[in-house]
């Protein structure tokens, strides 16, 4: 991430500038010529974008004239309105600028970022000649800067021969005369010194450096840095990056070009003790300092944080930390389900859940198959209905309506839309018998838990008593709980036995206790299916041929009908059905409480409408693709494995977070999507008692895993404006309110901040 300054007085254009730019780098902004000169001077940067026309063309390059001059090492990207292109681009080439991006001519966006990566690699290279030009004669000294300025290109020895104005053969001769490697090994010194500027003052990953100079794995890189300086790129990145692979490279160097690089390492450890200090692009310094103070005191220190904040209206960044970097986002993962199944499916969308006859109804009497078709309905449950099982007796009532009083066929229930699967592939395993693991399907109940009410008898050792919801199967739970002494907790662990189908509850109850405990259902849609059944024989629908549930597409039915096309078959017709809320009211009821099981049944449900099949790997592959193509997500900046976030394999970076929320405060969906986050002081909303005094200004989505805390979300200011921001916490090794703690800290700081 290196460090930028914009001069750009057109705040327009300023914001177009820094929103492509932050985030990948550390910007400063500046209004004119002279506070330009101040910064640059008073800090150190890598380079500059300067508007090429500001105040005139004249006066512009002038200035730049000058700038080069004083500051030869410095990166210089020009941003200029030119109309006869090829004279002016290379008027201004004469003076040094590395790149000139056009404005307005696409894209411009990514054309300023490559513009910018380009520069830098120069500027670089720059640096590197002019730290050889003390001890090797030029045509050595440019053609290894050659190298470092080409590293991310890849060359071949033929390529990089002619660009220097040799052949091969004389090009080993010059270097092997001076005591240097062959070309071949010059290229990849040339990617090493590249890689330890990305390493250190940049500070980049090292998966990242590998990918951007075209290494195949960061254990590559790491082994080509080893080889060729002795150390490891972590030992790079903390002993100077350039400089210090300069100086493992070059080790007979003389000491006046050492110097020469030497300075740029105390220009990188400089940076490194300000830490975020000089990454603030908006608001002052003060407020930039003080929220590097709360995240680099103690406790906080040791957890790895990554921060992104920027003003909603202009785009500019008011504060940015490890802003590029993938972090695990625990419950912010959310945000990236929710805003996909908004923007493509609608806030309108709604669930049905219907019941389809594959015959006639005559007398009362279905000749053939009831069919229920599963669309993953996550609103059957006490969020939306009394329960779940009341939003079946409501389809059952609809059906004897409908003047069915008994089925000839089976009742099957169509699930065959979705896979199988009712475990995420990458949960933990000790995570699947906990609510809050609960798995779903295209036809399931009480968000995929079963709730049971244990009661324990009248003595110890005796045989507690249990009832269940969803009841389902009247075999599906087998309690081996017992009876202990009045005074004991209540404790019960449920076992899921895959082979029987049978959810055994062990452990113990208080005697004459009566105490209700929750667990994930494990099997929910055959317990759904069997809830069902009971329920229509309860008002009195008889199943001729019980109820089977189909996985399967292409499954025959009665009347010519299939799985997977009993919605367009001839001989089938709708029976009744039940609806859910509009999906903004579906959102909300994810985003408020955090609910994982509905945002799984979302997930998949985009996979089995747009993509596929309703699967995680569909469901993710939709996400993706939406986030990607349409919001403008670095595809590398994303990696999700589930909906909820549940999985520690989630990975995503806080630049892609608040780009997502950009989007959406952008959209037609702006509204529904900020009102459907929690807030301070909202009754059962995960801020409900944190950040008392933000209640109205902050609308946000929490996350909690082990080792893990996030919040991301919009934020009113104490100036009236509004902050994106988010902020990601890994590895912590801290309570969970501690880190919540510190994080609450940094909201309140993004309040307070000048702007």
């Amino acid at each position: 991430m290196a460090h930028l300054c914009i001069l750009q007085p057109d705040a327009r254009a300023e914001a177009r500038i820094s929103d492509a730019l932050s985030g990948g780098h550390r910007v400063s902004v500046v209004r004119s010529w002279a506070e330009l000169g101040a910064t640059v001077e008073a800090e150190a940067h890598d380079g500059c974008v300067v508007d090429a026309d500001f105040p005139d063309r004249e006066e512009a390059l002038k200035e730049m004239r000058r700038l080069r001059k004083s500051c030869p090492d410095l990166a210089l990207v020009a941003y200029a309105d030119v109309h006869d292109a090829d004279p002016e681009l290379v008027r201004m080439g004469n003076l040094g600028v590395h790149g000139v991006v056009v404005a307005g001519r696409p894209p411009w966006a990514s054309g300023i970022r490559r513009a910018v990566e380009w520069a830098l690699a120069a500027a670089r290279a720059g640096r590197v000649e002019r730290a050889l030009g003390g001890r090797y004669p030029d045509a050595v000294a440019k053609a290894v800067a050659w190298a470092v300025e080409h590293a991310a290109d890849g060359p071949t020895v033929a390529t990089f021969a002619s660009a220097v104005g040799h052949t091969p053969r004389s090009l080993a001769t010059l270097l092997r005369a001076h005591g240097l490697p062959p070309a071949g090994r010059i290229l990849l010194w040339g990617r090493l010194l590249q890689a330890g500027a990305f390493l250190g003052r940049d500070g980049r990953t090292v998966e990242d450096t590998a990918l951007r100079l075209g290494y195949s794995t960061a254990s590559a890189l790491s082994r080509a840095m080893k080889r060729e300086t002795g150390r490891s790129p972590g030992d790079v990145a903390r002993g100077g990056g350039l400089s210090f692979v300069h100086a493992r490279l070059f080790p007979t160097q003389r000491r006046s070009g050492h110097r020469a690089l030497r300075g740029v390492a105390v220009a990188i450890f400089a940076i490194a003790q300000w830490g975020c200090a000089a990454v603030g692009l908006g608001g002052s310094g003060g407020d930039r300092a003080r929220i590097d103070a709360i995240l680099d005191a103690p406790p906080a220190d040791q957890v790895s944080f990554g921060v992104l904040a920027v003003d909603a209206e202009t785009g500019r960044t008011l504060y940015a930390r490890n802003a590029h970097r993938k972090f695990i986002p625990a419950s912010n993962q959310k945000i990236l389900a929710t805003s996909t199944a908004l923007s493509l499916l609608g806030p309108e969308y709604r669930y049905e859940t219907a019941l389809w006859g594959t015959g006639p109804v005559d007398g009362g009497t279905l000749q053939g198959n009831l069919v229920l078709v599963g669309t993953g309905d996550p609103t059957l449950s006490d969020r939306y209905w009394p329960d779940g099982t009341a939003a079946l007796e409501a389809l059952a009532d609809s059906l004897v309506d409908a003047g069915v009083r008994s089925v000839a066929g089976a009742l099957v229930v169509d699930v065959s839309s979705w896979d199988s699967t009712t475990v995420g592939p990458t949960w933990e395993v000790e995570d699947l018998r906990f609510r809050y693991a609960a798995t779903g399907g295209a036809f399931a109940l009480d968000e995929g838990e079963v709730r049971v009410v244990v009661t324990g008898g009248a003595r110890e050792g005796d045989p507690a008593s249990v009832a269940w919801s969803p009841l389902g199967d009247a075999d599906f739970v087998v309690s081996r709980v017992v009876t202990a002494h009045p005074d004991s907790s209540t404790r019960v662990r449920p076992d899921y036995l895959p082979e029987s189908h049978e959810l055994v509850l062990t452990g113990r109850v208080g005697a004459g206790v009566v105490d209700t405990v929750s667990f994930a259902l494990r099997d929910p849609v055959r317990q759904a299916t069997a809830t069902l059944a009971r329920v229509l024989r309860e008002r009195g629908i008889a199943l001729g041929a019980g109820a089977w549930v189909a996985w399967d597409t292409g499954t025959a039915l009665t009347g010519g009908c299939k799985t997977g096309a009993v919605h367009v078959c001839a001989g089938a017709t709708r029976l009744a059905g039940v609806a859910s809320p509009p999906l903004a009211e579906i959102v909300a009821g994810i985003l408020e409480p955090s609910q994982n099981w509905m945002t799984e049944q979302l997930l998949r449900t985009l996979g089995a409408i747009l993509g596929e099949r309703g699967s995680w790997s569909q469901g993710t592959e939709v996400v993706t693709g939406f986030l990607v193509d349409s919001v403008g997500v670095d595809s590398l900046d994303v990696a999700p494995r589930d909906g909820s976030g549940l999985s520690a394999y989630n990975l995503v970076t806080p630049r892609a977070l608040v780009a997502i929320l950009r989007y959406m405060a952008a959209g037609p969906h702006a509204q529904a999507y900020r009102s459907a986050m929690a807030e301070p002081g909202e009754e059962s909303s995960t801020l409900d008692n944190r950040l008392p005094g933000l209640e109205g200004r902050l609308f946000a989505k929490t996350g909690t895993i082990s080792n893990v805390n996030s919040l991301s979300g919009y934020l009113v200011g104490n100036d009236g404006r509004q902050v994106i921001f988010s902020i990601l916490s890994n590895g912590s090794g801290l309570p969970s309110s501690r880190v919540r703690a510190t994080i609450d800290d940094v909201v309140r700081a993004l309040a307070g901040m000048r702007r």
